[in-house]
This record gives structure tokens, C-alpha cells and sequence, in this order.
């Protein structure tokens, strides 16, 4: 099965990621369609080009990169775990499942700090929870459990650090929790969005 979803998904970042560095003012743009707990609680809307709902702007943040460090990481592990993943699911199903994870990521963050005036931008929870579905799936795969399994327990220990820190009265410069909603809703859910005739051999991409 050709992964037609996470080639789209690839080239849609991409094509954001350049637009918004050749746009004449790319942190306003990017601030636009960040997810910002606050904005979200409190229905906060940004002028346009904000999406028109505050919510949505936790599907328009899914599009939007930091750098160029943080886009090209993404998408090499949707790349390296995607195609496996949509095989398994469908491309409809891996679609949605892709951005259920990424929601349920910014929707854990937001109730850790629904105050947080801390935009949060990036595929990262949508890209965990691929990870996280990629692990259960395919749990023998020890280079992927080694790399998947450390960078979960780096992910799950900075959570823990950004909630002690919160509780103490400070906002932390990183989300990790997002990375870790998408993370635990791709483990829990990858299941549910599987295809009743998968196989269990990832694609041959």
C-alpha cells in the first residue's frame, strides 16, 4: 500500500513550513495559528488569518513548525513510522486517527495549564502518537523500541518537571504534554483504528 496520507501530510507541512518563512511578517503568521491555552479556554479569536474558532486553532497548530529543526524531525518519523501505521489502518482511518492524536495532545496540555499563555505550534503529538501506535504494533522491533521507548521515557520525565513547575507557580518554555496525550492516545487507540484484514508485517514503505 502506497502511505498516500503521510506523503500528503509531508508535503502539506512543507509547503506551510515555506510559505510562512517567505511571508513578509513569518512570526505574526505563525502566531496566528498557534494553540494557545488561554486563547482556547476563554474563546479567544485572534484576527484573521486565526482560524474563526478558538478550537481550531488546535488543528491549524498541527501545520505549523518552530524552525526548520523542528519540521524536518517530524516528518522523519512520520516518515519512518507512518507508512507502517496506515497500512494497518487505511488511509481514511489513519487520516483521522492522526488527528485525533494530535488534538488529544493539545487537549492534555491544556488541562494541565489551561491559563498557559504559551503557543504551541508543530505536529508533534499527531507524530507521537503514530510512535506510540508503531510500538504497540510492532513491539519486537528492538532499533524502534530503543529509540521510540527512550525518547517516551525523556517526553514522560520532562512532563513530570513541567507539572512540578506549574504547580509552583511557574510556565515552562515546553509542552511536553502534548507529546505525551498524542503519545498515550496512540498506544490506546491504534487498535480501535485498525483495519479487521491487516497484517501483521508493516508495508514493504
Amino acid at each position: 500500500m502506497i502511505p498516500v496520507v503521510v506523503w500528503a501530510l509531508i508535503v502539506a507541512n512543507a509547503v506551510v513550513f515555506v510559505a510562512g518563512r517567505t511571508a513578509t511578517d513569518p512570526a505574526t503568521l505563525v502566531d496566528a495559528f498557534a494553540a494557545v491555552p488561554y486563547n482556547i479556554t476563554h474563546g479567544i479569536v485572534l484576527p484573521a488569518p486565526s482560524p474563526p474558532l478558538a478550537a481550531l486553532t488546535m488543528l491549524s497548530a498541527m501545520f505549523v513548525h518552530a524552525g526548520l529543526t523542528h519540521v524536518a524531525l517530524n516528518m522523519l518519523f512520520l516518515f519512518a513510522c507512518g507508512p507502517a501505521i496506515e497500512a494497518r489502518c487505511g488511509h481514511l482511518r489513519f487520516a483521522a486517527f492522526y488527528l485525533l492524536c494530535g488534538i488529544a495532545g493539545e487537549l492534555l496540555q491544556i488541562a494541565v495549564a489551561p491559563g498557559s499563555h504559551l503557543p504551541a505550534v508543530g505536529a508533534s503529538g499527531a507524530i507521537a502518537g503514530v510512535m506510540g501506535a508503531y510500538l504497540v504494533s510492532f513491539p519486537f522491533r528492538w532499533p524502534a523500541l530503543i529509540v521510540i521507548g527512550a525518547w517516551a521515557a525523556t517526553e514522560f520525565a520532562a512532563g513530570f518537571a513541567q507539572l512540578t513547575s506549574h504547580l509552583a507557580g511557574y510556565e515552562p518554555g515546553d509542552a511536553p504534554f502534548i507529546h505525551i496525550g498524542g503519545f498515550a492516545c496512540g498506544v490506546l487507540l491504534v487498535g480501535r483504528f485498525r483495519r479487521p484484514d491487516a497484517g501483521m508485517r508493516p508495508s514493504s514503505w
